[in-house]
């Protein structure tokens, strides 16, 4: 069977064939012939879009070769030849680097000189919206702006601002004589001059100054023991665990006791001495609270006792400073005591815990400058009012006192977490200018921005409350020309950011 079927398939097939190869070639004769108009025009059309292809190709292949150009124009780095000249804006700027980083090398290797920076710059809203600024006490600062109340080094409200700037200088050498140097810009500038006495002929504090030299002094170390190092000029005080350096602080805004309680800085002779690993002393005689030149015919002393364990997870300070600090009266003395305590607990990795009191005191009379506030200031009433000054003279002893506890946690390498509650009370006003008791919660989350040694930003909530009222509201004054607010508040919240940057 299987024969005979293939034998009767066989010749229609072969018939079929030969019909399909005429119809093919009969079609292939047709599709030989002279293309009509309309083949014309699509040809032209292929060849127009071939030719923008073709132009597009190559303002791509011209782009990515000046891209590269750019690049190359500004990539950050010397010339690859030692010895060539730069040509590019990243060669000059690659090439100032190194000279920099050459310099500050042979600096450090022969000279033992050091060059640091600082720059902190940010905002800060102030969420009362507080009206056209004034002073504690005394007529309007400012025509326009707000303030923070009772913020000493944040004071500008809802604006961005330069924080802090600082350029450290400094020689250290094991023998000899070496120095420091700080330089600060920027509003820390503006507070250390206003609260400074630079000089017995024009003795006024100076507002709106952008630089104050905050560290000018010697050094020398004694050979004795273990070496007594001697410090002779201006330096920034013993007192206080939170420091005028922001990067070296928690938290980014400073609290009531570094503000209030105790000096910035002191003008004299310092010593310190290491007993050994575990313990720690250092005295001082100088000029007194923030005083270049002395208003007084007394001296101030000063002392700090610092004590530890072996790996330092546990340590305690204890600072105090004594003598008097009124203008021309040196009858009257003003001591503080300041113990600070740290612990970094081994079973707890990353975390700092750090507690702070300081207790004030100074003997009668003391002059000091009321702050205004909706609820009133008894201590703007006469006869102790003296109008013409703004000053305020309390003829009996006057104490304050402060807490401080922070909580710190490293959750990385990078972020860092910082809780700060703090209570001060001012019972006579001789600090602040209000009868008042004053708190803060604070919180910081600090970040170190990787792949760029140096650079941090940091987010900030405070809150700040008073039993007296004192923060200003929007709501303006209640006359044009009035120091006394229609309305204010008895907290403040405040929220910063700001990036910092040191070297």
């Amino acid at each position: 069977m299987k024969d005979r079927t293939t034998k009767r398939i066989a010749p229609r097939i072969g018939l079929f064939g030969a019909a399909a190869a005429m119809a093919i070639m009969c079609a292939a004769g047709a599709y030989a012939g002279p293309p009509s108009s309309t083949s014309v025009s699509e040809q032209q059309r292929l060849d127009q879009l071939s030719g923008q292809v073709g132009n597009l190709v190559k303002q791509s292949d011209q782009s990515t070769s000046e891209i590269k150009k750019i690049e190359q124009a500004i990539t950050v780095a010397p010339p690859a030849e030692a010895n060539a000249k730069p040509q590019t804006v990243g060669e000059h700027v690659g090439l100032l680097e190194k000279d920099f980083g050459d310099l500050k090398k042979d600096l450090s290797d022969n000279l033992g000189i050091h060059v640091h920076g600082l720059v902190d710059a940010g905002y800060e809203d102030n969420l009362n919206r507080p009206a056209t600024a004034n002073s504690k006490g005394g007529g309007p600062t400012a025509t326009g702006g707000s303030l923070n109340q009772l913020r000493v080094f944040d004071p500008n409200a809802n604006s961005f601002g330069l924080n802090e700037g600082i350029l450290h200088i400094d020689r250290t050498t094991d023998g000899g004589v070496g120095f420091v140097t700080d330089l600060i810009f920027g509003n820390t500038a503006n507070v250390l001059a206003q609260a400074t006495r630079y000089s017995n002929i024009n003795p006024a504090g100076t507002s709106n100054t952008i630089i104050d030299p905050t560290q000018f002094y010697l050094t020398y170390t004694v050979p004795v023991g273990s070496g007594i190092n001697l410090q002779v000029g201006r330096f920034l005080t013993l007192l206080d665990e939170e420091v005028v350096q922001t990067n070296l602080n928690y938290n980014e805004t400073r609290d009531y006791i570094y503000g209030f309680g105790s000096p910035f800085t002191h003008t004299g002779i310092r010593a310190q001495y290491t007993f050994n690993d575990y313990a720690g002393l250092t005295l001082g005689v100088n000029n007194g609270w923030d005083d270049v030149s002395d208003a007084n015919d007394g001296k101030t002393v000063e002392g700090q006792i610092t004590l530890n364990n072996k790996d330092k997870s546990l340590a305690l300070v204890f600072n105090a400073i004594f003598g008097p600090e009124q203008v021309n009266h040196s009858n009257s003395k003003r001591a503080v005591v300041d113990p600070i305590l740290t612990w970094k607990p081994a079973f707890v990795p990353g975390v700092t815990l750090v507690g702070e009191y300081l207790y004030g005191h100074e003997s009668g009379p003391v002059s000091v400058m009321p702050a205004p506030s909706s609820y009133g200031n008894l201590m703007m009433t006469f006869p102790a009012f003296n109008p013409s000054t703004g000053t305020y003279t309390i003829n009996h002893s006057v104490e304050w006192q402060g807490a401080a506890g922070y909580i710190v946690y490293d959750w990385s390498d990078n972020l860092e977490l910082a809780t700060r509650g703090e209570w001060f009370a001012d019972p006579d006003g001789a600090r602040t200018g209000t009868r008042q008791n004053l708190s803060d919660i604070t919180q910081t989350i600090s970040y170190k921005i990787p792949g760029t040694t140096g650079l941090m930003a940091r987010l900030e909530y405070r809150h700040d409350e008073s039993n007296a009222h004192p923060f200003f509201s929007s709501d303006g004054f209640l006359t044009p020309k009035s120091v006394n607010p229609l309305h204010s508040y008895a907290g403040q919240d405040t929220i910063t950011a700001a990036m910092l940057y040191s070297f």
